[in-house]
């Protein structure tokens, strides 16, 4: 199967349609007869004629055409050579100039799905390199808190030699040295939470790149 351009009477195209792969030429496609209404008499048994709503076409739309037409009068006067020559241009542009330049100045132009996937590429990158920087950060937090910690830890050592009246001293330094303990065992988890941010950003990121390569490639290959 394959996609070809439908169009109407007036060779304006509408829609694709799937046919077989071997389609081609031009074939009509009918509207759909009208019901009729029971509750009037049937005259007689006469199927009104088919309508011709538009034809399916087989030579494919080239690109750059804002509303493309399919030149029916030219495709007509084609078969009718016996001897035909090379194939004319079928299809041609059906909006004006004038509406084009409408349609380009007036109308912000869409971005690409490449100019899509570029800037989601872009905004997952700036926010990886956040995430790397927030880990540095709470990295640089905990050797801190750790620094901290030995230091807390050595003047308990020294203060244990000393007189009982300043034991009350080494009870609140120990007191502090646990809440310091705890303070570290959370931004360890912050860390290990931001790594794992972090693998899935850069997942996310590959995939990206991955599929804005393939729709690069894919780009040089569309008619």
């Amino acid at each position: 199967m394959k996609a070809v351009p439908k169009v109407n009477t007036d060779g304006l195209y509408i829609e694709d349609a799937l046919v077989d792969d071997a389609f081609n030429g031009v074939v009509p496609f009918y509207a759909e007869p009208p019901v009729p209404d029971p509750a009037l008499p049937d005259p007689d048994d006469e199927q009104p004629e088919p309508e011709i709503a538009g034809y399916i076409v087989g030579v494919p739309v080239p690109p750059g055409l804002y509303l493309p037409r399919f030149d029916l009068g030219a495709w007509e006067a084609y078969q009718e050579e016996e001897e035909p020559s090379e194939p004319p241009v079928f299809w041609i542009e059906g909006m004006t100039p004038e509406e084009i330049e409408e349609i380009t100045t007036t109308q912000p132009q869409e971005p690409t799905e490449t100019e899509r996937l570029a800037a989601e590429v872009a905004e997952l990158k700036e926010l990886s390199a956040q995430n790397q920087s927030d880990i540095q950060a709470v990295e640089s937090n905990v050797e801190k808190a750790q620094d901290d910690n030995a230091e807390l830890r050595e003047t308990s050592s020294v203060l244990g030699s000393e007189q009982a009246k300043q034991e009350l001293t080494v009870i609140d330094l120990r007191q502090q040295n646990n809440v310091i303990g705890g303070e570290l065992v959370k931004k360890e988890i912050s860390i290990m939470d931001l790594h794992m941010q972090n693998q899935v950003l850069g997942q996310m990121l590959a995939a990206l790149e991955l599929k804005l390569l393939a729709q690069g490639l894919g780009g040089e290959s569309d008619v």
